[in-house]
């Protein structure tokens, strides 16, 4: 189907399973699939609780953040010291992150954020068995620059560089909860939009406040007729909105359970990418 939307062309389209970008083969596993290795996901725990804690820790403190058995936290925290990953300061018997991760890190830190994102679409499109859509925030509108099909026989579809109002659809809500938008700017934003079902300011809203509580927008059959979109925002350095990462089904095919369950998995990925942690509130 071809829908216009507030001057900005989008559409979405059922196709089969031809030449499908996540095809499974045996050379090309899923994501997830087979027995995770305990040792390193207890040590990417640790570490992520030491970047996420803005301060030096003690090793019970972040055993106990992380979830992970105190003696196995110290054997870890001291080995990934010895390997220049993390610092441990004799005074205060606290860790830190250490230096070495920027040279884990540096190859990534020279590569092109939309292009890493990139990479996770197929994983997301596994894990939640939908069409992920990524979407380029620019100024008040949004740009779709990629997309990663699902595996079934049925599908939807849409087609890279259309373009929509930022405050549109699923996305919008998530953009709209980022930059902590005031009802007044949210019912401004919402008069000129175009919308396929029905919806009004008060419904935007409440919507928008939900998305700010859970970390990401829903929008049920209200951009299309019979599709449920769920997205979360990616941000920039000053916290703005850089990108949405949106997963979208047929409205018979999600219920309630599987949009908390998608939407957790998109918010976690969008964390993942932020280079800043919150939006600014506005009066835009």
């Amino acid at each position: 189907m071809l829908l216009d939307r507030s001057s900005a062309t989008a559409s979405l389209t059922l196709s089969g399973l031809l030449n499908s970008p996540v095809r499974m083969t045996e050379d090309n596993e899923a994501p997830g699939k087979g027995k995770l290795v305990g040792a390193v996901v207890q040590t990417v725990r640790l570490l992520r609780v030491l970047a996420d804690s803005g301060a030096p820790m003690g090793v019970s403190a972040a055993a106990r953040t992380a979830k992970v058995n105190t003696s196995t936290a110290f054997n870890v925290l001291r080995t990934l010291t010895a390997e220049g990953l993390t610092t441990f300061d004799e005074a205060t018997k606290t860790y830190r992150l250490g230096a070495g991760l920027f040279e884990l890190a540096k190859g990534l830190l020279n590569s092109n954020l939309a292009d890493l994102i990139r990479e996770e679409l197929p994983r997301l499109a596994i894990e939640t068995g939908r069409l992920i859509a990524l979407w380029e925030i620019v100024d008040d509108r949004v740009v779709l620059i990629d997309r990663a099909l699902v595996d079934r026989p049925v599908r939807l579809d849409l087609a890279v560089t259309q373009r929509m109002p930022l405050m549109l659809g699923a996305v919008g809500r998530a953009a709209a909860a980022r930059l902590e938008l005031k009802d007044a700017d949210l019912k401004r934003y919402f008069k000129p939009l175009r919308w396929a079902g029905p919806i009004d300011a008060a419904r935007y809203i409440g919507e928008v406040r939900a998305a700010e509580r859970n970390g990401y927008g829903v929008d049920r059959e209200t951009l299309y007729h019979g599709i449920v979109a769920i997205a979360a925002i990616i941000t920039d350095e000053q916290g703005r909105p850089a990108f949405g990462l949106s997963a979208i089904d047929l409205a018979n095919q999600i219920d309630d359970e599987d949009i908390a369950r998608v939407g957790e998995k998109l918010a976690e990925a969008a964390r993942r990418f932020s280079l800043g942690s919150r939006g600014g509130r506005t009066n835009e």
